[in-house]
C-alpha cells in the first residue's frame, strides 16, 4: 500500500456540459478536471443544480459532454457499457416484477440462458441481503430494500 504505484481508473478532462433551451444555454459543467485512482473512493459534493448528477450521468455515458473527454481505463467513454453501472436516485424498478426478476434483466438482456441469469441474480441478491425477499414485489419492501434491489440490478 504505502508507496504502491495505483494506476489512473478513471480520466476526466476539460468536460463541459451545457443544455440549450428556449430560455438560453445552462451551463451545467464547466471545465471539470478529475483523476480517480484505482481502488480510491470519490465523493461528488455540492448544493442542488451544481453538476453532480450530470457529471456521473457523462461518465456512465449516459450524456455526451459538450466539450472535453471521460476515460475509464485509458478508454475514452463513448456512450454506455457493460463495465460501468448505476444506481439511479429513483429505484426505477420494475413494478410487476419480483426481486429477482428484477435483478435478471440484465442478464437478460445479454441473452444468457434463464438458469445462468437467475444464478447470477441470486448471487447480488445475496450480496445486498435480499435472499429471503426474491419473490417479493417492490411494493411489498422498504425503501431502503427497494434501494439494496436497483443496486443488485447495477
Amino acid at each position: 500500500m504505502a508507496g504502491e504505484e495505483r494506476r489512473i481508473k478513471i480520466e476526466i478532462k476539460n468536460v463541459v456540459k451545457e443544455y440549450r433551451g428556449d430560455h438560453g444555454t445552462t451551463v451545467a459543467l464547466n471545465g471539470v478536471n478529475l483523476n480517480i485512482l484505482e481502488n480510491e473512493f470519490v465523493c461528488v459534493v455540492g448544493p442542488s443544480g451544481c453538476g453532480k448528477s450530470t457529471l456521473l450521468n457523462v461518465l456512465a455515458g449516459l450524456h455526451e459532454a459538450s466539450s472535453g473527454e471521460c476515460f475509464l481505463d485509458g478508454k475514452r467513454i463513448e456512450g454506455t457499457g457493460v463495465e460501468r453501472g448505476v444506481v439511479f436516485q429513483q429505484y426505477a424498478l420494475f413494478p410487476w416484477q419480483t426481486v429477482i426478476q428484477n435483478v435478471m434483466f440484465g442478464p437478460q438482456m445479454k441473452r444468457l440462458p434463464k438458469a445462468e441469469c437467475q444464478e447470477i441474480a441470486r448471487k447480488y441478491i445475496k450480496m445486498v441481503g435480499l435472499e429471503d425477499f426474491e419473490n417479493s414485489y417492490p411494493k411489498e419492501l422498504s425503501g431502503g430494500m427497494k434501494q439494496r434491489v436497483a443496486i443488485a440490478r447495477a
